[in-house]
């Protein structure tokens, strides 16, 4: 296909720094047009919505969803001086062609992961609308991410280096339509960080965990469906954000397994337990409250499901270790 076709080259290192983190706001036609993380992009050969979050110290995500005015060659040159990592998520109308060496794999979805090292081409053709979700890392981070286990981090950057390409699971294209979903409309929501949190820890703990199947292996559903189900557990505890944690039972039975295999895997997934992740969106909702002095203490407790404002306020103190302004009132 890409040998019959006249592409339009565009070198994302050079001519379209918009790609990257860092310069963002300095981009002249973006002058004035970013706000809240997010600009609307339109250029000669794609159009679209550029997304961009600082997740972490040393971690980042870039998402975008364009569409391609002309068929469209992008590559990018090895960075060797960098220390960056990157997971990216490809979803695609039309399928997505990706170079590997001197073969183009063609598919409506990949999987690739790149270190500083790695040059990689993409080919859109024309009218294609092109979902991306790139999550970006410093090897420091990934090596506080395993607990700074040097065997284990040696294995996670090794998984960068020789990944290559794959295809998304289930799973995976459930979490990233979740992350444009947060991205888009949730954004001015109290519980935006710990959604935009959970989505993208959601991706990265996929990733490496089916980097580590064989790749005859990745595609099996059984490997994937904690992925989905962790997923859901997240979206079942948002939807009571004002209601109450609706317990443990009841957020096992609706995610049809077992409480113990609940804990276990939400823990191994987001490194916190249902009721403190849910506790989390509360608190996060109650300091926005808080902050702009619309309600009281009682008020915002009531709200929240808590039947005593001294529970509320023993939960809010626990989890901001007396650290903000709304600590030392309660």
């Amino acid at each position: 296909m890409a040998l019959l076709t006249k592409w339009r080259n565009i070198n994302l290192s050079h001519e379209a720094p918009f790609i990257y983190l860092r310069y963002c706001k300095s981009y002249s036609s973006l002058s004035g047009l970013v706000i809240k993380s997010k600009f609307y992009l339109n250029e000669e050969y794609a159009s679209g919505e550029v997304f961009f979050e600082k997740i972490q110290e040393g971690f980042g995500m870039l998402a975008m969803e364009i569409k391609a005015k002309q068929n469209t060659h992008y590559y990018v040159m090895p960075r060797n001086k960098t220390d960056l990592y990157s997971v990216n998520f490809f979803s695609g109308s039309k399928k997505i062609g990706y170079k590997n060496g001197s073969d183009i794999y063609w598919s409506d979805n990949h999987v690739l992961s790149f270190d500083p090292g790695t040059s990689h081409e993409i080919y859109l053709e024309a009218d294609t609308i092109l979902k991306c979700s790139r999550l970006i890392y410093t090897d420091t981070f990934l090596s506080a991410l395993t607990d700074t286990d040097q065997n284990v981090s040696s294995a996670i950057i090794s998984i960068f280096k020789n990944l290559g390409n794959r295809r998304a699971v289930k799973a995976e294209l459930f979490l990233q339509n979740r992350l444009f979903n947060i991205l888009r409309y949730e954004r001015d929501q109290a519980h935006y960080r710990a959604s935009l949190f959970s989505a993208v820890y959601g991706l990265t703990t996929s990733f490496i965990k089916l980097s580590a199947i064989k790749k005859d292996t990745v595609n099996n559903d059984s490997k994937t469906r904690n992925v989905y189900i962790m997923s859901k557990a997240v979206m079942i505890l948002e939807a009571h954000l004002s209601e109450g944690f609706p317990g443990i039972l009841k957020l096992a039975s609706e995610c049809n397994i077992s409480v113990s295999k609940l804990k276990r895997d939400f823990k191994a997934t987001f490194g916190i337990t249902p009721l403190n992740y849910f506790r989390n969106l509360q608190i996060n909702y109650a300091t926005a409250s808080f902050n702009g002095r619309e309600k009281t203490v009682k008020q915002i407790a009531n709200e929240l499901g808590f039947k005593k404002s001294s529970t509320f306020s023993t939960w809010y103190k626990k989890l901001n270790n007396h650290q903000h302004g709304m600590a030392n009132e309660l």
